[in-house]
């Protein structure tokens, strides 16, 4: 018997140092931008969002301060984007998640406020959030979604963003959200899409990555006014359910598993006898 209390209390600490492991890997949610032009380099077309944030494993929120050097560096690099309000209020950048996810599902989303403004060459941006060591749900396969809204101003019918979400390597396919008119509107949204994967397994990363499209068509005379996209895309993970071996048995037999175990005794018994 001591031997077997202390092989559990070797579990136990096993258990504990593992959880302990886990929580001390849990990753914070990730953000960086991409200007095109060929291969990334960073300063110049690339920029790692996250050190101008609040980043933990559940949120991600880029104040006005950290803003204003994104905005900054886009400037340099030539593009005509800028993200949140350009009056230097409130910011309008950010991330969530459910981590490390639960049962139902894991999710991963990311809003902000972008805008095209007048001056910039390169119509090109795209943005990426992701997050990793998620360990719920799990099972042999799930079902991947992505979503994504887009509410625009000065945008004439068209124009837009394209979306599209990752589980580890496996992408859903790409779809867009674009304006229908120049005034405000909530636009045409070609998604929700999913995909199937197999497996759904513990420490998986989620990923959404935007692409902006946004345009003055038809407006030549300058300073033109911004054209703006209020945008979230969100990853949804969810995983088939294994049934427990008790109930295996009880959706196999159609019998309660009390009055099985009874009489496999019974049976026991008699051979016995």
């Amino acid at each position: 018997m001591t031997q077997h209390r202390g092989g559990f209390l070797a579990l136990a600490m096993s258990a504990l140092l593992g959880l302990a492991t886990n929580e001390a890997s849990a990753a914070p949610i990730m953000m960086d931008i991409y200007l095109g032009g060929g291969p990334p380099v960073p300063g110049v077309n690339f920029l790692d969002i996250t050190p101008f944030a609040v980043a933990t494993p559940q949120g991600f929120t880029v104040d006005a301060a950290g803003l204003t050097a994104v905005n900054l560096f886009l400037a340099a690099a030539g593009s005509e984007y800028r993200f949140g309000t350009l009056a230097g209020a409130t910011s309008n950048l950010g991330g969530s998640s459910n981590f490390p996810g639960d049962p139902t599902q894991g999710q991963l989303a990311v809003t902000g406020e972008i805008h095209s403004v007048s001056g910039g060459g390169n119509a090109f941006l795209q943005l990426t959030e992701f997050e990793t060591g998620f360990t719920s749900p799990v099972g042999p396969s799930g079902t991947l979604s992505s979503s994504s809204t887009g509410n625009f101003t000065n945008q004439p019918a068209g124009g837009g963003h394209t979306a599209l979400s990752m589980f580890n390597a496996i992408a859903t396919p790409s779809y867009t959200v674009l304006s229908t008119m120049t005034g405000p509107n909530p636009g045409i949204n070609g998604g929700p899409v999913s995909i199937a994967v197999a497996p759904v397994s513990t420490f998986y990363t989620l990923t959404n990555q935007i692409t902006f499209g946004l345009s003055a068509v038809g407006v030549t005379v300058p300073p033109r006014p911004d054209i703006v996209d209020s945008f979230g895309v969100t990853a949804t993970i969810t995983a088939a359910v294994v049934p427990e071996p008790t109930s295996i048995v009880v959706m196999l037999t159609s019998i309660p598993l009390p009055l099985l175990v009874l009489a496999l005794l019974r049976r026991r018994r008699r051979a016995a006898a």
